[in-house]
């Protein structure tokens, strides 16, 4: 992999050593794990967990080694948000592992090499599915999940935990709220658009009602946050392109009444105009290379 390809796909799953070890089916990948887009399958989301290992080269018992490692290392990935789990399994071992976890849960996600298959997982899916299986496994969950911090966790998760009676730490809803990123970034545009409008009473250049302009502020503040974050991290392309012309329209509708109502409009409103326009456009190329890049480097042996 050239310098260039290494620094676009910092921190990515190439980073790991496995994940280059073998060509790997990139569709099987994204689909399992459930991101948008290669270059979403960053370190933070995939893991590669030595218990799946054990569990192929011994067969599972909850109270085994194994059964202790997969419990200790599901509850960590649950209350972590990681998406995908990636292994290489010996190829003889493989139907082991399918009839101790599932053959729904299991994917061959790459060309076996060397007597080993490469292997992905999302332990969501391995929640979801063993809390709506047998007792055993749902007495499992049960005790994986106990002492999962709502705080942190997936939605889906929480209730999955919930349905096998695991003993979780509950966290009210506004506090939850109050973590969100989306949440902090709405209240932080609110108050600053609150407070924009009022300086324009001591301009002497204006004309117009600053209490219309403080309205324009307020009405546009959430569609200017949502384009914003969407034209960030957006998942589709299109939603991508709507949310940064949202924010760019939202963005400038206060000061079209300002100047239809008075003169020199501030100068940074066209610089911050043009960094979200030709901001825009550069995380979209960027998201492509990386994109591309990760692809290619999950396919070809390092």
């Amino acid at each position: 992999m050239s310098e260039t390809a290494s620094l676009i796909t910092l921190r990515s799953i190439l980073d790991i050593e496995i994940a280059r070890t073998y060509q790997w089916d990139a569709a099987t990948i994204i689909s399992v794990s459930g991101v948008d887009r290669a270059g979403d399958l960053t370190t933070r989301i995939v893991e590669q967990p030595g218990a799946l290992t054990d569990i192929a080269a011994e067969g599972f018992s909850p109270h085994s080694a194994a059964g202790h490692a997969l419990s200790h290392e599901l509850h960590d990935a649950i209350q972590r948000r990681v998406r995908l789990w990636i292994a290489d399994i010996p190829t003889d071992q493989l139907p082991r592992l399918h009839e101790a976890l599932g053959s729904d849960v299991i994917h061959e996600a790459g060309t076996p090499s060397g007597g080993y298959t490469p292997i992905a997982l999302s332990p969501l899916a391995l929640l979801e599915a063993w809390a709506d299986g047998t007792d055993e496994q749902r007495a499992f969950i049960r005790v994986a999940m106990a002492g999962l911090d709502t705080l942190s966790t997936a939605s889906h998760a929480t209730l999955a935990s919930r349905a096998v009676g695991a003993s979780i730490i509950e966290r009210p809803a506004f506090i939850k709220l109050c973590r969100n990123p989306k949440f902090i970034a709405y209240v932080v545009v609110l108050v600053y658009s609150m407070a924009r409008a009022l300086p324009v009473m001591y301009v002497p250049h204006f004309r117009g009602d600053w209490r219309i302009l403080w309205a324009i502020d307020m009405i546009t503040a959430i569609p200017y946050t949502w384009g914003l974050i969407e034209m960030v991290a957006g998942q589709k392309l299109w939603h991508r392109i709507v949310g940064a012309v949202t924010s760019a329209v939202t963005f400038l509708a206060p000061y079209v009444y300002f100047l239809m109502y008075g003169r020199h409009a501030p100068p940074g409103v066209w610089t911050a105009i043009a960094l979200i326009f030709f901001g825009g456009i550069f995380l979209e190329v960027f998201r492509y290379q990386r994109d591309r890049a990760v692809k290619k480097g999950l396919a070809e042996l390092s």
